[in-house]
């Protein structure tokens, strides 16, 4: 059975298209999702925050694409919307935090060669970000995600880089587990910014600490698939209580 894509709305505002492109997507219905975004992008292309916005819905989506082409589709008109967001304002730090939320979204779709200069990029972007807005939680937490990636890349994974790619920013779970920490102490209420740090915590054996971050994500109230996603890994971790 085809899923319906809408024709476009002549009256709709930018809000309007949003609030049906939502809907098509709690519904399972990517195409029609991203045809509302795409009308929305069309009213208000030189809005700064709402480029941001459609950024992370084009992300969203992703999850619901059935094929790595089609994830690759979202992913262009996403970092198109970023990319546009920084060049209208480049002061601007949600436009860079949502640039380098694309370039994490593109690391694992891309060969190694071009995964090293997606993760050189997504963490300038982040830096750019905290930078211009020590506040922008989402960006310490992407240099949360980069920190532990890096400093638990492989030995041979590491040296081939480093040979072929001339290597990466140096990187540690201690840094990690500080990006974690800042992202939480401004959104405490985010799920997956509590899986990240546990997750660096159960690297490190601080097998106590980890298991308490672990049950904080799930006892949190989710706001998208990324926190419900982050929930379910979290559930696996728990370890039931001695009796």
């Amino acid at each position: 059975m085809l899923l319906a894509i809408p024709a476009p709305a002549q009256k709709a505002s930018f809000t309007d298209l949003l609030a049906e492109g939502e809907k098509a997507e709690t519904n399972g219905n990517e195409p029609a999702a991203a045809a509302f975004y795409n009308q929305a992008k069309q009213l208000e292309p030189d809005n700064v925050t709402n480029l941001c916005v459609l950024t992370k819905r084009y992300c969203d989506l992703m999850f619901l694409a059935a094929s790595v082409d089609a994830k690759k589709d979202l992913l262009i008109r996403a970092t198109a919307c970023a990319r546009r967001a920084v060049a209208l304002c480049p002061t601007n730090s949600t436009a860079h935090a949502s640039l380098a939320v694309c370039f994490a979204k593109a690391c694992p779709l891309a060969d190694i060669k071009d995964a090293v200069a997606y993760s050189r990029l997504l963490k300038a972007e982040a830096e750019t970000a905290v930078r211009l807005n020590p506040r922008e939680d989402v960006a310490y937490y992407l240099l949360g995600r980069w920190n532990c990636g890096v400093a638990n890349m492989g030995i041979l994974a590491a040296a081939y880089v480093r040979v072929v790619y001339g290597g990466l920013p140096s990187a540690s779970n201690e840094e990690a587990i500080a990006d974690f920490k800042k992202a939480i102490a401004i959104a405490p209420d985010h799920p997956i910014y509590h899986a990240g740090l546990a997750n660096v915590y159960k690297i490190t054996g601080q097998t106590a600490a980890a298991q308490a971050e672990f049950k904080k994500c799930v006892a949190l109230k989710p706001s998208d698939r990324n926190d419900r996603d982050a929930q379910q890994d979290a559930l696996k971790e728990i370890r039931p209580t001695a009796p």
